[in-house]
Parts: structure tokens; C-alpha cells; sequence
């Protein structure tokens, strides 16, 4: 399996894993995995009614762009980017886009 290829199936399977959970300030609302194959986009969100109050937010946003994972969006205290690393992708392949260049390199993360 090539590199992206794995990249790909290891987004995918702890995305999948994710959306299984179920979360206690979320109750009512589902997850939704959305995987854009084109361009290497995954997103997982929740939608739905908990209680008497709407709820729509993306968890995760992941892309694949120049052979590197870039993480958009962890509104989690789950650390993707900690799992990637345990799925054996090293961080210098991993994009914390969400946080300040300057601050990417001492994180040990990939500047882009």
C-alpha cells in the first residue's frame, strides 16, 4: 500500500471509530462522516436535537494535500493528531493547520 493510500485508510478507520462513540453533551444528535475522495477531505460532524436545543458542529477536519495530513479542525480533547502518530504516521507528515505556524515546529509537527 503506497503512502496516501494509507494515509487515506487510517483517516477513514479512526474517523469510523469516532462516529461510534457516543457522547454524553451530544445526546440525540448523529455523527455524520463525510469523505470527499477527490480531494482527500474527511469531516466528521454532529447534527441533531439534544433536548430542546440544535446541534450542528464538526468534530474533525482532515485533508490530505502534499503528501502531508493536514488537521483543519480537533474540537475534541481526543488528539487526532496523537492518534495519527499511534497509527504510525510520523509527525513530521502531520499539519497542526489549526495552530500558529511559529508554534507547529516546537509541537515536533510538520510546518507544512
Amino acid at each position: 500500500m503506497d503512502k496516501i493510500a494509507k494515509y487515506r485508510q487510517v483517516i477513514e478507520d479512526i474517523l469510523r471509530q469516532r462516529a461510534t462513540t457516543k457522547l454524553a453533551n451530544l445526546r440525540g444528535a448523529d455523527p455524520h462522516l463525510i469523505i470527499d475522495k477527490e480531494k482527500d477531505e474527511f469531516i466528521l460532524l454532529w447534527a441533531g436535537w439534544t433536548g430542546d436545543h440544535y446541534k450542528h458542529g464538526i468534530m474533525f477536519h482532515l485533508q490530505i494535500k502534499n503528501n502531508k495530513i493536514w488537521v483543519h479542525e480537533d474540537r475534541t480533547d481526543f488528539d487526532i493528531a496523537g492518534r495519527l502518530v499511534d497509527a504510525g504516521i510520523p509527525k513530521s507528515d502531520i499539519v497542526l493547520g489549526f495552530v500558529e505556524p511559529l508554534v507547529r515546529e516546537t509541537e515536533g509537527f510538520a510546518m507544512a
